[in-house]
């Protein structure tokens, strides 16, 4: 009954008077309307995924090469790759749908509401990537500076997206989050002259 209402587009109603099984020619007759109906969506959809996905290879290889002649730092680097590449296949995806004919407003709502449920639980983990990537295009310390934040003293080893890591002066490992590097007042030594 649900695969004559898919085939169909025919009112729920109009499926429960009909209690008989579909004959074989009757189905065949469904399937190729449908197919002769929507075939040329489904084919100009799969064409696009593909194209769009040979244009996100060369966009990927494009942003690559920016990254690295505006010398982003290394740890940002496969952070905003992978994010600008889940963006872009969630577009193509949504766009290969529309040509489908597919309805997304409920897709879109699911989305939406997906997206303020993790925003809140992941609140303080987003506060400190925003940070991180403060830090990391900002640059008010650097790998290899000496810097006093939160009563540690020590020299920056590794600027992560979510965290940064400090050696101490007394051979201890300090890991901080970024949003208390990036909000809170942290000294930074001038470099040794030789």
């Amino acid at each position: 009954m649900t695969l004559l209402l898919l085939f169909q587009n025919q009112q729920p109603a109009r499926l429960i008077e009909r209690t008989d099984p579909l004959s074989f020619h009757e189905l065949y007759t469904i399937v190729v309307n449908w197919v002769m109906l929507n075939g040329p969506r489904i084919v100009i959809a799969i064409v696009v995924f593909i194209i769009g996905q040979w244009i996100l290879r060369l966009f990927r290889g494009w942003i690559q090469k920016l990254m690295y002649r505006k010398d982003v730092h290394s740890s940002a680097k496969p952070f905003i790759e992978s994010l600008i590449n889940v963006a872009i296949q969630i577009l193509l995806f949504v766009f290969v749908m529309q040509i489908m004919g597919v309805e997304l407003t409920l897709f879109a709502a699911g989305i939406a509401s997906l997206g303020v449920a993790l925003g809140l639980a992941l609140s303080g983990t987003l506060q400190n990537f925003a940070c991180g990537l403060l830090i990391l295009f900002l640059k008010p310390f650097k790998v290899g500076d000496r810097i006093f934040a939160q009563g540690q003293d020590g020299i920056v080893q590794s600027i992560q997206v979510f965290y940064t890591i400090v050696n101490t002066t007394d051979n201890r490992t300090v890991i901080f989050p970024n949003s208390k590097l990036s909000n809170e007042v942290i000294i930074k030594f001038p470099e040794a002259k030789a």
